[in-house]
């Protein structure tokens, strides 16, 4: 038997697939001047302005509880927004630490 057999893939559920249209058209407006050798080292980027822009749009925080702040939506919406934030290199390496692991250990 192959052991592949037993995975059973989940799908990204309609309703956070269709934040990707809005990240992305975002994302390329936003990086448009950015130099690929910075784009080429997102983990260690950090841009407060770009931080402000992607918190104005309710993405930071984006699977935390709403009476926490936070935009309760489910892992597949974050899993959506990091995946096209490295896609196109945005600096993500404080939005990964504040939403994976510093705003989890807060409540």
């Amino acid at each position: 038997m192959n052991q592949l057999s037993s995975l059973n893939p989940v799908g990204i559920p309609p309703e956070d697939e269709a934040l990707r249209g809005e990240v992305r058209a975002f994302l390329v407006q936003a990086m448009r001047c950015t130099p690929a050798h910075v784009r080429a080292r997102p983990w260690s980027g950090y841009d407060p302005a770009f931080s402000r822009e992607v918190g104005g749009r309710g993405w930071l925080g984006i699977t935390f509880p709403r009476e926490y702040g936070g935009g309760g939506r489910t892992p597949f919406a974050r899993y959506v927004l990091v995946e096209e934030f490295l896609n196109i290199g945005a600096p993500v390496g404080c939005h990964w630490i504040a939403d994976r692991q510093s705003g989890r250990a807060a409540h």
